[in-house]
C-alpha cells in the first residue's frame, strides 16, 4: 500500500489550526488562548491615544424629608424615572448620567448646600427651576412642633401648577442639558450666609427625630 503524502495527512489539531487561520486567531488547537503580537511602540516625541473620557451630567434632588413629605416623595419618584428612561440616550451621546439625592438635615447643611427652597433639583448645579415659588405643604407641617406653617415648592409648567415635579418638565430639563453638554460647565454653589426664614423656621421647630433621612447616591 502506498502512504499517504505529507499534504493529504489532516489530523483535528491541523484542522482546527487552518479554521484559526481563515479567522485571524491561530492557535495551537487546545484551550490556551493565542498569543497576541505586541503594539508597536509610539515613536519618539509621540503619545498614544487613549479613549475619550465621557461627559459627566450631575443630576441632584435637595430635599428636608423624604420620608413623609408629599412633595419631596413624589418629585424623587419622578426624577428616578427620568433619569432611567434617559440613561440609554445619555450613554448614546457619551454622557455619564449620575443621580445623587441628598437630604439636609441641619441648618448647617441647608446653608453649605445653598438650599433655597425643598424640594430643589439642580443639574450640574443649575437649578432646573430658577423662578422659586412655595405654597403651604401640611406634611412637613406635621414635622414640626404645635404644626408650624411650612411651605414647599411648586412646580409651573405649561400653564399648570404642580405639587410635585411633573415628569415631562424633568424629562425635559435634562435632555436639554444633554444636549448642550459642551456649555454644562459644573457649578458649585456659594454656601448661604442665611437661610430663607420658612427653612429657618422649618429647622427651629421640627420636632426631635423627624426628617432624619439619610443621603445617597
Amino acid at each position: 500500500m502506498k502512504k499517504q503524502k505529507n499534504d493529504e495527512i489532516r489530523s483535528p489539531v491541523r484542522e482546527n489550526y487552518e479554521k484559526d487561520a481563515v479567522s485571524g486567531s491561530a492557535g495551537c488547537g487546545c484551550r490556551c488562548k493565542a498569543i497576541q503580537p505586541a503594539q508597536p511602540e509610539a515613536p519618539s516625541g509621540e503619545t498614544k491615544e487613549t479613549p475619550a473620557t465621557s461627559k459627566v451630567l450631575n443630576v441632584d434632588l435637595l430635599v428636608i424629608n423624604l420620608d413623609t413629605c408629599k412633595r419631596c416623595i413624589p418629585t424623587g419618584d419622578q426624577l428616578r424615572t427620568a433619569v432611567q428612561l434617559l440613561k440609554p440616550v445619555a450613554e448614546a451621546l457619551g454622557i455619564e448620567l449620575q443621580h445623587h439625592e441628598i437630604v439636609v438635615q441641619t441648618p448647617a447643611e441647608a446653608k453649605m448646600n445653598a438650599l433655597l427652597s425643598s424640594p430643589s433639583i439642580r443639574i450640574n448645579g443649575r437649578d432646573i427651576a430658577q423662578d422659586i415659588r412655595e405654597s403651604v405643604c401640611e406634611s412637613c407641617g406635621d414635622l414640626t412642633n404645635n404644626n408650624t406653617s411650612i411651605d414647599c415648592r411648586e412646580w409651573h409648567y405649561r400653564g399648570k401648577v404642580f405639587p410635585y415635579a411633573p415628569l415631562p418638565l424633568l424629562i425635559e430639563a435634562i435632555m436639554g442639558a444633554m444636549l448642550n453638554i459642551n456649555e454644562m460647565v459644573l457649578v458649585v454653589p456659594a454656601p448661604l450666609k442665611e437661610l430663607p426664614e420658612n427653612l429657618q423656621r422649618y429647622f427651629d421647630n421640627r420636632k426631635e427625630g423627624k426628617g432624619d433621612s439619610s443621603c445617597c447616591g
